[in-house]
């Protein structure tokens, strides 16, 4: 296997693959949170017809527990590390962005940057995994409360 001519290139090419991962994760909690509000449309409609000890506050609370998870996912994060060079103002200006680095440093920076973007990517994982588990248990939960209503 050879190693690439610029040291950086596998840095630059890991940053990439974990900015299009973080991507995805949001693309994906996106489509989880209009799929749990679709979700909560029939428990709420049904509510009235639930057994008499199911408080809806009980009902819906793993919903909720996943709604905040996918907000966890959702929420953008500004890392205090490596927030020298990432800068997120309201009045920026063009000074604020001159590349007079050198090369060790531009690759201690990429370094720094793929470990921020690491650590992004695992607890959006983290959070993304734990809704969908909890989703997938609504779902039966849910199949059951409405059998239980249709067929009582």
């Amino acid at each position: 296997m050879s190693t690439p001519a610029d040291p950086a290139q596998t840095y630059r090419g890991l940053v990439s693959a974990y900015t299009e991962a973080i991507r995805a994760q949001d693309f994906k909690a996106n489509i989880a949170i209009l799929f749990v509000a679709f979700m909560m449309g029939p428990i709420l409609y049904n509510y009235p017809k639930f057994p008499p000890y199911l408080p809806i506050p009980f009902v819906l609370l793993p919903f909720l527990i996943v709604y905040f998870c996918l907000f966890m996912v959702l929420i953008p994060r500004y890392p205090k590390r490596g927030s020298k060079h990432f800068i997120v103002s309201r009045k920026a200006a063009p000074g604020d962005f001159v590349q007079d680095v050198e090369s060790e440093d531009e690759l201690e920076q990429l370094r720094l940057r793929c470990a921020v973007l690491s650590e992004l990517l695992w607890w959006k994982t983290l959070y993304i995994n734990i809704s969908f588990m909890l989703s997938i248990v609504c779902i039966f939960i849910t199949v059951g409360l409405l059998f239980y209503v249709w067929y009582r």
